[in-house]
């Protein structure tokens, strides 16, 4: 777990002993509550400081992904020049009518491939030839229905909760 963490939990937590202890005095005076807080712990330098972290993790994710993306569409490319370089292996050897080829490095041999299936049509292939599918949820549709007052039997729509929104600067 990490420093951040850990202080944003104590700081959170002293925020809260503070605030209780001062219950009586400050009543339920918003402003005299978040100045107290403010005055008295660290939880604002420490928030500051988790906002920050989340935006550091946010580069380092933004770009986690972006090398993800860019490994695989490099996987892409070898892939497609792996399979160039085996058909073009596959027509030399039929050209010069050699069925195996012993290597130092590997044995590669011709071999016949069984025909397979190819689809022009997938509308006009026969419901017998169709696999049934499981039914699947879908959850929008739940979501828009109970959002829409509409009853749902088996589902219920949740009291939502709080995030934050953090926009660099």
């Amino acid at each position: 777990m990490s420093n951040t963490l850990n202080a944003l939990r104590q700081e959170t937590e002293a925020a809260r002993a503070l605030l209780a202890n001062l219950q009586d005095i400050l009543g339920d005076d918003e402003q005299a509550q978040a100045d107290a807080v403010e005055g008295e712990t660290s939880l604002h330098e420490v928030m500051a400081s988790a906002t920050k972290r989340i935006m550091e993790l946010d580069v380092m994710l933004f770009g986690i992904e972006a090398a993800r993306e860019a490994l695989f569409a490099r996987a892409g490319r070898l892939k497609l020049q792996q399979g160039n370089i085996r058909t073009a292996l596959c027509v030399a050897m039929e050209a010069a009518n050699v069925k195996k080829l012993e290597l130092p490095v590997a044995t590669v041999s011709l071999r016949a491939v069984p025909p397979k299936a190819e689809i022009t049509d997938e509308s006009a292939v026969p419901s017998k030839f169709w696999k049934p599918q499981d039914p699947k949820l879908d959850r929008k549709a739940v979501l828009d229905a109970l959002k829409a007052k509409e009853p749902v039997p088996g589902a219920i729509l949740s009291n939502g909760g709080m995030t934050i929104s953090i926009k660099a600067s």
